[in-house]
């Protein structure tokens, strides 16, 4: 559990803390071509997961099904992230050809990598509460992760490149894939598959089969939706939080304080879960988490503009709570594959593991993208902003948010699987 908490320090924030700055500003390519290649290589990234979940499901090695990729891809992942960082001497077609290339691939290896990563946390074990304390040490070192990078990127690059970020980028991006390498490595060696996934003999069910399996287990179905609306509602909070801060608030120099906030309250959130999914239910405590987290939201319409320090104690905790339900989520994830395997026979981790981080990224690229067609739709313009803007950023920060959070205490209250879990385990290990 400890590999799993370094891992994701360094590989949980830097892929895509920097890139934006990193191509129109020292790369050299537009705002409007990076905003493109983020387009198509997310698009073509979200129909790569279940791809690669597929081939991790048909994997048999002596190393399992999962942790093969961990210790073969590694380096290959270092190697790419060093190169995507390098800025070539190209016209800026050849840029955009480069960074499509590079980017392209590294989105890919990274894919190779991070799924059948996700697939073994549900391979380690049945146990709740011991996949409870898995996700939670994942969603620690993830949010760690992104506020060393987030913190500390710039400045190494600028140190080491002597101030040349052309050359501090690949030397900085070199350093962290050399750390997540042997991190990858370390992981390889101390998680094991200790959950029997079929017998020696069975064969892999057909895709078609597994994938109207996957449909018809109603448990992946609500933990997917769940899921999908937290990713939906971060990327609209992400996302609009500047705006709030700068016209709402009107303390435009305290966006990076809210920024780095937020980022630690789901820091805050992961140890929280750590504790609570040890003695509860995840669906129950999320429950709760959720309802108090909805009220904590209602209630800054209050003291918006009274009490910068209320506010900021208010919007903290609220995010405290919804933080504690990303490893909780996981950990139902992991409920809803043992569900899987004694409902219908088989286990494909693969898939269903790859189909829910599919739900997710496209969670964030729905959030984002409504956030901009909102502004657009009520007339934002930084130089002039109206009251209707202002409403539309207020909605977007609070009352949207908390309809969604509404929206996933009833999902959770339709997942009954915690009542059933314990049982079905027994049977599986008959």
């Amino acid at each position: 559990m400890v590999m799993v908490t370094l891992l994701l320090i360094l590989f949980g924030g830097w892929l895509i803390v920097t890139c934006y700055f990193f191509y129109t500003d020292v790369f050299g390519i537009t705002a409007a071509a990076a905003g493109t290649l983020f387009l198509v290589t997310r698009i073509f990234d979200a129909v790569n997961d279940p791809i690669m979940g597929i081939i991790v499901d048909k994997t048999k090695s002596k190393h399992g099904k999962t942790r093969p990729y961990l210790l073969y891809v590694a380096i290959p992942f270092g190697i790419l992230s060093i190169i995507t960082f390098i800025t070539p001497d190209l016209s800026v077609t050849g840029k955009v050809v480069y960074a499509y290339i590079t980017y392209g691939l590294l989105g890919i290896v990274y894919t190779m990598i991070n799924i059948p990563y996700g697939a073994l946390m549900p391979l380690m074990s049945r146990n709740s509460k011991e996949k409870g304390e898995l996700n939670s040490y994942r969603a620690i070192g993830r949010s760690v992760g992104a506020i060393i990078v987030a913190s500390l990127t710039l400045p190494l690059v600028n140190f080491l490149g002597g101030g040349n970020q052309q050359l501090g980028f690949p030397v900085v991006m070199g350093i962290y894939s050399v750390i997540g390498v042997v991190f990858f490595w370390l992981t390889f060696k101390n998680c094991h598959e200790r959950v029997q996934t079929a017998k020696p003999d069975q064969k892999n069910p057909e895709i078609k089969k597994s994938l109207v399996q996957m449909f018809k287990n109603k448990y992946w179905l609500l933990v997917s939706a769940n899921s999908f609306l937290w990713f939906v509602r971060m990327g609209i909070m992400n996302g609009v939080l500047i705006y709030y801060v700068n016209y709402v608030l009107k303390e435009p120099n305290m966006a990076p304080f809210y920024l780095t906030l937020l980022n630690i309250a789901n820091l805050v959130g992961g140890f929280f879960a750590l504790s609570i999914l040890r003695k509860f239910s995840s669906r129950n405590s999320s429950m709760l988490m959720y309802g108090l987290a909805a009220v904590l939201l209602a209630s800054l319409f209050l003291v918006e503009g009274q009490s910068m320090i209320l506010f900021s104690i208010i919007f903290f905790a609220a995010n405290v709570l919804i933080g504690y339900g990303d490893p909780a989520t996981l950990t139902m994830l992991g409920d809803s594959i043992d569900y899987q395997e004694w409902k219908f026979g088989t286990r494909p981790e693969g898939l269903l593991v790859s189909s829910y981080s599919f739900s997710t990224k496209f969670g964030v690229a729905i959030g984002s993208s409504f956030l901009a067609y909102a502004l657009s739709w009520a007339g934002y313009d930084p130089n002039a902003i109206t009251e209707g803007a202002k409403t539309m950023i207020r909605t977007l920060m609070l009352s949207l948010p908390i309809l969604i959070t509404v929206l996933q205490v009833i999902i959770l209250y339709c997942y009954k699987l915690d009542k059933h879990h314990a049982d079905i385990v027994k049977d599986l290990n008959l």
